[in-house]
């Protein structure tokens, strides 16, 4: 019974992903024609050639490419470091931040979105893609995330590389972090995915069209005589394909670290 219900939900969370597939291959008229046809008639790339020749895509592709990129690599190394430390450390009052990670958790974007505002603006990272990284490198989630995985990490392994002499730099490289790799995945996906599909802060941030992400980019797709639907659709279709890349990449970690426990929600 589970795995019926289960079955369907897939399959009605899938619809609009495949509407969107497959009317992007439509022609305009195909696309409003009403009844609306399930595959097309006739398959047209008029969308996707468009995006590239009508828009500057490929600047597009490589800003959010970039800030995802570079977000994801700086995440994940400080939500393990601050992990390791918060849940192996031994120093006083370790208790107190890791409740303060904890407390994060409730506070969200949109509380801090005036204050962010304000900080952009004061280090002079307006309309500059490394606004769009700095502000979204440290996650509460991904940190208390790092922090429950870290509790389970065998203490005996760590304790055998101080009696071997290993300060904790080289505890933490070659020991925490090849243990790591089901959460490292997991971090590396959400917030690759976070940052691919971040659209509010872009909005503030981003101010000229050659800093524009894909997302903002979508957001502000419209023609002169009305909305070209084949090009959104196209370029909704182009958006989804890193981010199944990834996923694909890392999906056996990843399915490690979500049976080993470490996401909580």
């Amino acid at each position: 019974m589970r795995k019926t219900i289960v079955i369907i939900l897939a399959v009605l969370f899938m619809i609009p992903v495949f509407w969107t597939v497959t009317s992007s291959f439509k022609s305009m008229s195909e696309i409003y024609k009403y009844p609306p046809t399930i595959f097309p008639k006739k398959i047209s790339f008029e969308g996707y050639i468009n995006i590239f020749k009508q828009s500057n895509f490929m600047r597009y592709l490589y800003n959010t490419l970039f800030v995802a990129i570079i977000s994801t690599i700086i995440t994940v190394f400080l939500c393990v470091s601050l992990g390791y430390g918060l849940a192996k450390g031994t120093f006083r009052h370790k208790d107190f931040f890791t409740e303060i990670v904890v407390i994060t958790l409730f506070v969200t974007a949109q509380i801090i979105m005036v204050p962010l505002f304000v900080i952009i603006k004061q280090l002079g990272l307006m309309d500059s893609l490394w606004g769009l990284i700095i502000p979204a490198v440290f996650t509460p989630t991904g940190a208390f995330t790092a922090i429950q995985y870290m509790k389970d990490l065998p203490d005996e392994f760590l304790e055998s590389a101080k009696v071997d002499g290993a300060n904790e730099w080289q505890i933490f490289v070659k020991i925490v972090i090849p243990l790591s790799k089901p959460l490292i995945a997991s971090l590396a996906i959400f917030s690759f995915t976070w940052r691919w599909n971040d659209f509010v802060l872009p909005l503030i941030v981003i101010n000229s069209g050659k800093n524009f992400t894909i997302q903002l980019a979508l957001a502000t797709l419209q023609g002169q005589y009305g909305i070209p639907l084949n090009e959104i659709l196209a370029f909704s279709v182009m958006s989804i394909i890193p981010t199944l890349i990834i996923f694909l990449l890392f999906q056996n970690l990843f399915m490690k670290g979500l049976s080993a426990g470490g996401l909580k929600y």
